[in-house]
């Protein structure tokens, strides 16, 4: 929906405007249909095949966290400090801000390197929302948490696989 404020196109039945904040609330309610539209506006999140997080601290090195991604073979890692989601840091950041920067990524820590409080979707969202979230943002990697608990992360991989079981079969 085109938020009439600033025309922010927006999910439907979101109820703030992504861009200026509005309020959205009523101005357009998704209807869920038959088959895969349906589905995207009442499945949840938590019922995809998450992956698992990749996880480091703040303070772990760049060269770590390659080893991790490569090790699980994951395009990001999610960075917790005390238990709570600070960052994540993927592919695309090693490329401008490692490569292209010219650190070293054997003392390059995360913190100086990762996205900071990154985009993230709750557990009851639908997938509709990590769509939207990843087309209109340009994003591939979204955490995925409860509350505070951090559940896994979606990436376009799981939403394909998703996505395939009513186009496929």
């Amino acid at each position: 929906m085109h938020c009439p404020y600033c025309g922010h196109d927006n999910i439907q039945g979101i109820e703030l405007c992504e861009q200026c904040g509005a309020d959205l609330a009523g101005l357009d309610i998704p209807e869920a249909g038959d088959g895969l539209g349906g589905r995207l506006l009442t499945d949840r999140i938590a019922d995809l095949d998450l992956a698992p997080a990749p996880v480091l601290g703040p303070d772990a090195t760049v060269a770590e966290a390659l080893d991790l991604m490569a090790t699980q073979r994951h395009g990001c890692v999610l960075v917790v400090e005390d238990g709570v989601l600070c960052g994540i840091f993927t592919e695309r950041d090693v490329l401008s801000r490692v490569v292209l920067a010219g650190r070293d990524a054997t003392e390059t820590p995360l913190s100086a390197v990762m996205t900071p409080t990154p985009v993230r979707l709750e557990a009851d969202d639908p997938p509709a929302f990590a769509i939207h979230s990843m087309v209109s943002r340009g994003l591939r990697h979204l955490p995925v948490v409860a509350g505070a608990e951090l559940l896994g992360f979606v990436s376009v991989r799981n939403l394909l696989r998703y996505i395939r079981r009513d186009v496929i079969g």
